[in-house]
């Protein structure tokens, strides 16, 4: 769930991280530099636009126009 609870606390979705590198992000609260997979601390604020969502992949069909002609 996107809205759940029982979100990773990490480092890489907090609000408060700035991405430098693949592997770093910069903590604006503590002004040091982390790893993006390290556990967030106290003040981590979950934010949405940081997260990666999969997307669907498309459907195989093979409907014609003429399949919704009545």
């Amino acid at each position: 769930m996107i809205y759940s609870n029982e979100i990773n606390k990490v480092c890489g979705l907090c609000q408060m991280a700035e991405v430098r590198s693949e592997t770093e992000m910069f903590c604006s609260r503590y002004g040091k530099t982390i790893p993006v997979n390290e556990e967030g601390c106290k003040k981590f604020k979950y934010d949405i636009l940081k997260k990666k969502v999969r997307r669907m992949r498309p459907l195989k069909t093979n409907y014609n126009k003429e399949d919704f002609t009545l």
